[in-house]
């Protein structure tokens, strides 16, 4: 093979302007969801701590600790907490 051979199957068309609309629309779609999904989030997060009954220190250290101590990142652990709260009974 050679050096020009090479170049031209390395080339990748770039996408179209219908193609990058559409992709822009999509990651805006993405964006959105993502940033609702954290706002009902924070907004579980709030309604499980006022339910218990427990200030945000004793909250912390009766939810979450445990769930780091196992090996959970934060953001794993409050998603877990918040995912349980959505859960039917």
């Amino acid at each position: 093979m050679t050096k020009n051979t090479t170049r031209k199957k390395l080339k990748v068309p770039w996408p179209s302007p219908e193609q990058m609309e559409r992709l822009r629309e999509e990651l805006h779609k993405r964006l959105v969801r993502e940033e609702l999904e954290d706002s009902w989030r924070l907004e579980a997060m709030d309604r499980i701590i006022t339910l218990s009954q427990a200030d945000p220190i004793t909250f912390h250290r009766v939810w979450i600790e445990p769930l780091l101590v196992a090996g959970a990142s934060l953001e794993v652990a409050l998603s877990c907490i918040t995912d349980s709260h959505f859960q039917p009974n």
